[in-house]
């Protein structure tokens, strides 16, 4: 199959005519009857491309793709390019989103973030998205050797450097954590002046932030309601305007809003397709909030920037799946943070998104291990019956 020209296919890159866009979201949960099967992992690995095809094949406009280490259960995902790459040929419109790249250099090199989006890009025909991030776990910090207190600094530096070695040639890094000689990162890529760059977060003040430096913000976050956004994206909204982008020509006026979604054409498979996907979003949610709030040297004194994850709204919600799974998972449902049922019951959720003004809303199915089956169903049901009426 030939991939799209650049531009075609997925409507604007930058913000122009609000069209709201849809995406799928993937950290590779390997669940806990699957470890010790030794074919587990590649089966899932598999069915992740199989999804994205499908996907593509039904209207999906993104895929987004994590990058995890260590976290094992929770996310397999250490290399999405690599999963990029075996999808990119045998699809034609969807977009390929690092959601999130790691850019503090301490886990990867500017240069080598650069150069695999670039090619992703040459690949796909100008189909890539980067999101950015610090993660939030003390496996992976500690694991690389980063100081967490750095952590920001780094990711900061890392994606800026990142930006211009895609935008420009004759590059030098002279920053606090990587020194180089000018070079020219090859090759170079579709899109200009670099695909669009995105980061992670949550709240007004990160809304802000990102909108200031000309990024578009995506609020991955599982215990949201959509009306809980509008703050954030009223925030971010208020200040792009003044972006002051890495790279001239380069800010991504976007935001995306977030939420797990399982869907069924069958209202008789109604009942179970809600609380499977309520029940495994406790799960997923359980297992990644455990890794980010264990296995600090200190887990009653975090580090500063990162005391957040012990004291707010993490260990309550982790609390809270402990005293009472099931019902966090009812919860989750009237709240609108997991859409799940019929078409009908997604469309009410996702028109609420729409509500509070977001470009994109990326969807999570994978979550707690749902079985590819219900996944592929959901891929087909909602690229026909539900998207094209949202659009």
């Amino acid at each position: 199959m030939r991939p799209v020209a650049a531009g075609e296919g997925h409507g604007a890159r930058y913000r122009g005519t609000y069209t709201v866009k849809f995406g799928l979201f993937y950290e590779m949960y390997v669940p806990p009857t699957d470890l010790a099967d030794p074919g587990a992992e590649a089966r899932i690995v598999r069915e992740t491309v199989d999804q994205i095809v499908l996907a593509d094949q039904h209207g999906w406009d993104y895929v987004w793709l994590t990058e995890h280490h260590f976290l094992q259960q929770f996310s397999h995902m250490s290399a999405p390019e690599v999963l990029f790459g075996a999808a990119a040929y045998a699809t034609q419109h969807i977009r390929f989103g690092f959601g999130l790249a790691l850019t503090p250099p301490a886990y990867n090199h500017p240069v080598r973030i650069a150069e695999r989006a670039a090619m992703l890009d040459c690949l796909s025909n100008g189909r890539v998205d980067i999101g950015s991030g610090r993660s939030t776990t003390p496996s992976e910090l500690y694991g690389f050797g980063l100081d967490p207190e750095e952590s920001r600094a780094q990711w900061l530096e890392g994606l800026g450097a990142v930006a211009r070695l895609l935008g420009e040639e004759n590059v030098a890094l002279d920053g606090e954590f990587v020194k180089m000689p000018a070079r020219t990162v090859v090759p170079r890529p579709v899109q200009k002046p670099h695909p669009p760059l995105w980061v992670g977060g949550v709240g007004p003040g990160n809304a802000e932030r990102a909108a200031k430096l000309g990024l578009g913000m995506l609020f991955f976050a599982n215990n949201t309601a959509p009306e809980a956004l509008r703050e954030s994206v009223d925030a971010y909204k208020k200040h792009i305007g003044d972006a002051q982008p890495f790279v001239p020509g380069g800010v991504n006026d976007q935001v995306a809003g977030f939420v797990n979604v399982l869907c069924t054409d069958d209202e008789a498979d109604r009942d179970r397709i809600r609380m499977l996907a309520a029940m495994r979003m406790v799960e997923h949610t359980l297992h990644g909030s455990i890794y980010m709030t264990k296995g600090w040297p200190d887990e009653d004194n975090l580090p500063p920037s990162f005391a957040h994850v012990g004291a707010g709204e993490t260990t309550m919600f982790r609390d809270a799946i402990q005293a009472d799974p099931e019902g966090v998972a009812r919860n989750m449902l009237d709240a609108g943070m997991v859409a799940a049922g019929t078409p009908d019951d997604v469309h009410q959720v996702l028109s609420r998104f729409q509500g509070v003004g977001v470009d994109q809303v990326i969807m999570h199915m994978q979550m707690g291990g749902v079985p590819h089956d219900d996944i592929m169903r959901s891929l087909r049901v909602l690229g026909t019956d539900v998207l094209p009426k949202l659009r």
